[in-house]
């Protein structure tokens, strides 16, 4: 199966429904309670697992996981473990995964964030590499080839 090339703006812009995070950050910082805080926002919060997130990224690209092995350089065994909620991705699994699947920036943040794992960060040098790799919608391998040559840490270990 292949993977759509093209960026997806469609995690680029704000959701069709909703409140954007801003308009929740002042609902929170305006609360007093925060049980009425939970009422108020509770629709829009998101509670996704990693594998469900993976799931639907790999159906939006249409990939099955049979595509996700042979292209990820991970074992069969881990992917399904992955996809299964089995088990938990590492940051640098995560953005494999991100670039593999051609993620846009705010789900990569997202499926790091579902994932347990600290959002990238352009202060951070590597992250800001990672950042323009998703923008670009480069391969992990090619950002892997830029993260080298900039004498960070590679996202596959050598």
């Amino acid at each position: 199966m292949n993977v759509k090339v093209g960026r997806d703006d469609k995690f680029n812009s704000r959701p069709a429904v909703g409140r954007s995070t801003d308009e929740l950050m002042k609902i929170i910082e305006r609360s007093s309670d925060i049980k009425d805080t939970m009422v108020q926002i509770g629709g829009d919060i998101s509670e996704k697992s990693f594998s469900r997130r993976l799931l639907d990224l790999m159906d939006e690209r249409g990939v099955d996981t049979a595509w996700l092995v042979e292209h990820s350089f991970m074992s069969r065994a881990f992917v399904y473990q992955l996809c299964s909620g089995k088990r938990g991705p590492g940051r640098d699994i995560v953005l494999r995964l991100a670039l593999l699947l051609k993620a846009g920036i705010p789900e990569t943040q997202r499926m790091l964030c579902s994932a347990g794992r600290g959002a990238l960060y352009p202060r951070v040098r590597r992250d800001a590499v990672i950042l323009y790799a998703l923008k670009e919608g480069m391969s992990f391998l090619d950002a892997d080839d830029i993260l080298l040559e900039l004498g960070e840490e590679p996202l596959i270990e050598s």
